[in-house]
Order: structure tokens, then C-alpha cells, then sequence
């Protein structure tokens, strides 16, 4: 079987409450493409959009998609010099600060930082896993400070452990509260970080080595 094959097949704790995981889902457009930017553009405040969106249709967790191209990291420090990094290889879910972050099966804590420039990840956690004889790594960004304060490196992680909380904008690189999730097959010469937006000139590498975090999420409406 192959990797993706075992990762849809099984079945993983969830990652965050189930009310948010499974629940109401609104999709954030961010593409160049989408209708926000004319809403944004008309003088409406993007927040303020997205709240907006969120009242009318109900929803309890905001969307952002995998292999998706964006334009929006661009005026950012992080970003700074690298105006072509513009595929996000990760899934975005939107959820209230304070709420906690579960890992999907057993792990080890692989590595962890707190990448404070703006823009960037704030606190990240990296757990690496094994599943049918495949090695992996599964990425959360955008955390609390607090997540941060009583981890090690080897760090035995036992599936459905509450080892992480969602970060507010001060301290989770400058975003509204949200998991950035992603999937890492090869961690390559990276530790304690691993990028979660790429050139799209490099779209066959990064797709296939951080495939569709969603094989572990299972929404059905992305």
C-alpha cells in the first residue's frame, strides 16, 4: 500500500475538539482569484469580512485549503526577498485561541520553536510518527507560548495527548488564532521548522512530500 493509501485508510485521533474538527466548516478563499479581494478592496476590513462570513453561514472553523496559491505572505517580514513563495503545503483551521491541540496518533516530540518574526509561525511543535512501517512528521504552527514550556526533543506523545494550545495573534507570528497542520514525509536538513508556503516552481517535491493533511483530518468538504 501506499503512503497516502495507509493515511486514508486509518483511523486517527482527532486533532483538535470534534465540535471544530468535524464541525460547520466556512472556506477561506485566499487564491488571487477569489471574491474576498473585491469585498477587501471595496474598504471592507478582511477580519471583518471573514467574521461577517462566519455569522452568515454558521460556521465554527475557518478553512484554509492545501496546495492553494497565495499572494497574501508578501507584505510580511518573514517573507521579505521571497516574493515567489506562494504555495501553501499545509491546511489552515480557524478556531479561538486557548483551545487545545491533540496529537492524531502516538509520536515523539521531534522538534520545536518559537519563530517570532512577523509572518512566520510564532510557536511551532513537529512530532514524528510511525504507521505500517512508514516514517513521518506532522507540523503545527501558530501556537501558544505555553505549548512550548515543558517539552524535550524524544518526548514520548501518546495519540489523543493534549500537548499543545492555540496561540493569540500577539504571540502566533501577527495571524488571527488558527492551526496551520501539515504533513512532512522527509524532514530534509530541517528540525525545528519546515516550510509551510513554497516556490510553485517546486509544486511535484512539496506535494508529495507533505501530502494532503486531510488524509488525517477527514473532513468531506475539502
Amino acid at each position: 500500500m501506499t503512503f497516502e493509501s495507509i493515511l486514508r485508510n486509518h483511523q486517527f485521533h482527532p486533532i483538535l475538539d470534534s465540535k471544530y474538527q468535524f464541525g460547520k466548516g466556512l472556506i477561506v478563499d485566499l487564491s488571487p482569484s477569489s471574491n474576498i479581494w473585491t469585498k477587501v478592496n471595496e474598504q471592507h476590513d478582511f477580519s471583518a469580512e471573514i467574521k461577517r462570513l462566519v455569522t452568515e453561514t454558521g460556521a465554527v472553523v475557518e478553512i484554509g485549503r492545501y496546495a492553494e496559491q497565495r499572494m497574501i505572505y508578501q507584505d510580511t517580514d518573514n517573507f521579505s526577498g521571497n516574493e515567489s513563495r506562494t504555495l501553501h503545503i499545509g491546511i489552515d483551521l480557524g478556531i479561538p485561541a486557548g483551545n487545545c491541540v491533540f496529537s492524531p496518533l502516538d509520536g515523539e516530540v521531534f522538534g520545536f520553536a518559537n519563530h517570532q518574526q512577523q509572518g512566520d509561525y510564532g510557536p511551532i511543535i513537529i512530532l514524528r510518527h510511525e504507521l505500517e512501517g512508514y516514517v513521518f512528521h506532522t507540523l503545527y504552527g501558530h501556537l501558544a507560548t505555553s505549548s512550548l514550556s515543558i517539552l524535550q526533543c524524544g518526548q514520548f506523545i501518546k495519540a489523543g495527548e493534549a500537548f499543545a494550545t492555540i496561540g493569540e495573534s500577539h504571540e502566533n507570528g501577527g495571524w488571527a488564532s488558527h492551526l496551520h497542520f501539515q504533513i512532512i514525509r522527509d524532514m530534509e536538513k530541517y528540525q525545528n521548522d519546515y516550510p509551510g508556503v513554497v516556490d510553485p516552481i517546486h509544486t511535484n517535491f512539496y506535494l508529495n512530500n507533505c501530502p494532503n493533511p486531510n488524509l488525517i483530518l477527514k473532513r468531506n468538504d475539502i
